[in-house]
């Protein structure tokens, strides 16, 4: 048992060895156009969209199509991204359990609580590149532990994200 533990040890220490994909020659898969001057808040790397505009990081309706745009950098000030045309460099799906965090003063009103996770996260993942612009990612998604979901759990469709991105971005794939 403990040579096994300790090989897949090694096999996870040497998988951080791997070499890294080149973000700056990656093909591009498609292109997230920002169409006016987004503003990201001070502390933050990210905006939230829903509806068709921005979103404080508390007012997201979590069962409903959103996306979090990403840059690289966190400042104490206010940081402006100009509209333009990104890459979109990667494309990938994810499933996020989220938890809510417990405090001790928490108490219990029911017994009915599997223990499962508070927030199911079905998220689509745009990985972006620009030669100017320290743009990051968008990741779009909603919260599938809606009553009623769960047969239908599924990540969002196109229509759907431009649904949360409204007039602010569109994704252009190659035809």
């Amino acid at each position: 048992m403990k040579a096994l533990i300790s090989g897949l040890s090694l096999f996870v220490l040497l998988g951080g060895c791997a070499e890294a994909p080149d973000l700056r020659t990656a093909p591009v898969l498609g292109h997230l156009v920002l169409k006016e001057t987004l503003v990201i808040p001070p502390e933050a790397a990210s905006v939230r969209l829903q509806y068709g505009r921005t979103v404080p990081f508390n007012g997201v309706q979590h069962h409903d199509p959103f996306c979090v745009f990403e840059i690289d950098t966190v400042s104490p000030d206010p940081q402006t991204v100009h509209a333009g045309s990104f890459a979109i460099i990667r494309i990938s799906h994810s499933v996020d359990p989220f938890a809510a965090a417990s405090t001790p003063r928490i108490v219990r009103v029911s017994k009915n609580d599997g223990g499962g996770p508070a927030h199911l996260y079905f998220k689509t993942h745009f990985r972006l590149r620009h030669d100017t612009q320290a743009v990051r990612a968008l990741t779009c998604m909603s919260d599938q532990l809606a009553p009623g979901v769960f047969p239908f759990m599924r990540h969002l469709t196109p229509a759907e994200i431009r649904q949360a991105l409204g007039n602010l971005f569109t994704v252009e794939y190659p035809t």
